[in-house]
């Protein structure tokens, strides 16, 4: 099995894209700089911030007085308090500890740590808005700041914190009463911190900025940018820009229509220098699938790991060069041959063509459904099945089970009631041609993967299945158009719903096939529907545009009680085309007799469609 958490030892050629980092780090007139690391869940950027921090660990002693990293999980600290703050008291702090008897540097931090702390209390008190207007402190804002003062020297460890003779006095001081003067006057003590502990370079490591609620994600963008953005500081932010983006829509939830491309241009202004990682090819995804069944081989051990990946970086004659990690390959770095070791990678080999199909290039989603996998094998072992089971063919059904429940359950049905346990459809569709339009063509893409099922008894598969494969976030695997689209297709807002319908003008059937299912998915889980909710009147847009699916979203209507509709499951459904009029007749004489209310009324007296 292998462990899901970021790594700083390089299996997929991310040790560039850090060494590129320090580059530019290392670049004088560059600083301060924000660098923007995106890329979509489960891509790697965490462990590119690994490998950025372990490079910097191995420079020679002399270098790293000169250079220091602070890694920020953001994630790990936004359910506990202002996120803005602990970010600023993380680098603070830290700071504090590499020269911890100097005693400017004790000055710097305790007067630091109280200006955070005023500044908590600036946020949450309703005096800030009469500091914010007058210019004069609100009667009550000091007092609950200096509160917060004297307990502050508890959390870096430093004596005689509280014992400094008139630990308010600083907060009387004319010029320092105000918010602006505060920001101000921190970020010349924070440069004159960096300075005195003769810090050349401080890169933060800005971590899981992605996984934050929105609220979270503008309070750690803010104190970048006014607090911390100083000569010699440098942040290096890893994100799904996409949900950055998110965060700054909701933070300004009225902006115009008119300022669509303000959340972008807003991220654009923070981040100078944006480096985006790419998902693996299919060559790369198999080479990572085999590194990882190698790495099972060997125990994780690690150091044998980077051994291994340095002989095979070696075959490469120029680094765009593309290699596939071989037998011959491994076995010179192991020095002999092993059958056990052949067999390991032929694991691999089967393995890639499934997976980088499905997969799309994600490695954590790899790790994840490899892990999956294994379990399932494990699982056949402790049943005696294991001569029954074959990986490819348990990996292609995973496939099928993750990413379209609903055909892998016919398939289950389908399987269970045949005496013979195979599935009867699978030739047909291998047989058919891609762009048979009487097929379903993801089903078509589907059954055409390697190997054939036709002649398969796929019981004992659908034994060991019954607990479900691990979920997957499907949203971080489909395009940014279609992403874009479903957030505003599930709105409910006019203004989106008609900016979303004019896109859908622009997609193909493939992409709005994507849409309908995510958005059927999403109103599956709602118990009632007597008023019609957002996701519903998203739909209906779609339907709009492609009126091939209006059976399909007919057939979900059929599964939801009549009781649990209102009267808007007739009212707009009034441009039903004439394929589907005969299906919506059939849920117009239901209604009559099980449904309530207005429904009830309404379908007694609608004609039916001709």
């Amino acid at each position: 099995m292998w462990n899901d958490k970021e790594t700083d030892v390089d299996l997929l050629g991310y040790e560039k894209i850090a060494e590129t980092i320090y580059e530019i780090v290392k670049d004088n007139h560059l600083r301060p700089l924000t660098i923007g690391v995106y890329g979509d869940w489960g891509v790697g950027k965490s462990s590119i911030l690994a490998l950025l921090q372990k490079k910097v660990k191995k420079l020679d002693k002399q270098e790293q007085k000169k250079i220091h990293t602070i890694m920020f999980n953001g994630w790990l600290f936004q359910g506990y308090e202002d996120t803005k703050s602990a970010l600023m008291e993380t680098i603070v702090t830290d700071l504090a500890r590499l020269q911890p008897n100097v005693e400017k540097i004790k000055t710097l931090t305790k007067s630091l740590l109280k200006r955070i702390n005023w500044l908590k209390v600036a946020k949450v008190s309703a005096g800030v808005l009469w500091t914010g207007m007058t210019g004069i402190p609100h009667p009550g804002l000091v007092g609950e700041a200096v509160s917060f003062v004297k307990g502050v020297g508890e959390k870096i460890g430093v004596s005689g914190y509280a014992k400094d003779s008139g630990d308010d006095a600083w907060l009387k001081e004319e010029e320092e009463q105000t918010v602006p003067s505060q920001i101000h006057a921190f970020r010349k003590e924070f440069k004159e911190l960096i300075e005195t502990s003769q810090i050349e370079q401080l890169i933060i490591l800005v971590d899981d900025l992605d996984r934050c609620l929105p609220k979270a994600v503008i309070e750690i963008l803010e104190a970048i940018r006014l607090f911390l953005f100083v000569e010699g500081t440098v942040f290096v932010i890893s994100a799904d820009e996409r949900m950055i983006e998110y965060a700054v829509r909701d933070h300004f939830p009225n902006l115009p229509s008119d300022y669509k491309d303000y959340t972008r241009n807003y991220l654009e202004k923070l981040i100078q220098i944006p480096i985006r990682v790419p998902l693996m090819n299919k060559l790369q995804t198999g080479n990572y699938i085999k590194f990882l069944m190698l790495q099972n081989h060997l125990g994780n051990n690690m150091e044998e790991m980077e051994r291994i990946y340095g002989v095979y970086e070696s075959k490469k004659k120029l680094p765009y060069e593309s290699v596939e990690l071989t037998y011959d390959i491994v076995k010179e770095a192991f020095g002999g041959a092993s059958e056990q070791l052949r067999k390991t990678l032929l694991v691999g080999d089967t393995l890639y063509p499934v997976l980088s199909t499905g997969l799309k290039g994600n490695p954590r989603n790899t790790k994840r459904f490899l892990n999956s996998l294994f379990l399932r094998m494990k699982i056949g072992a402790i049943h005696g099945l294991k001569d029954l089971i074959r990986l490819d063919v348990l990996s292609k059904l995973m496939l099928l089970e993750i990413f379209n429940d609903e055909r892998y359950q016919e398939l289950v049905n389908q399987v269970s009631g045949a005496e013979d346990g195979k599935y009867s459809e699978a030739a047909v569709f291998e047989d058919a041609e891609l762009d048979d339009t009487a097929l379903n063509p993801a089903m078509v893409k589907w059954n055409k993967l390697e190997p054939s099922l036709k002649d398969e008894d796929l019981r004992p598969y659908i034994f060991i299945s019954k607990e479900k494969a691990i979920s997957f976030d499907k949203e971080n695997l489909l395009s940014q158009t279609v992403v874009s689209m479903l957030k505003q297709l599930g709105t409910g807002s006019l203004m989106e719903l008609n900016a979303a319908e004019r896109e859908l003008q622009q997609i193909g059937q493939q992409d709005a096939n994507l849409i309908f299912d995510k958005l059927i998915e999403n109103a599956k889980k709602l118990e009632r529907l007597t008023s019609q909710p957002n996701e519903v009147k998203g739909l209906y847009r779609v339907i709009k545009i492609f009126p091939n699916l209006e059976i399909k979203f007919l057939d979900f209507l059929a599964t939801r009680p009549a009781t649990s509709l209102g009267p808007w499951a007739i009212t707009e459904s009034n441009f039903i085309t004439t394929a589907a009029k005969e299906r919506f007749n059939e849920l117009l004489e239901t209604w009559k007799v099980q449904a309530t209310g207005a429904l009830k009324t309404l379908a007694g007296q609608s004609p039916s469609l001709k």
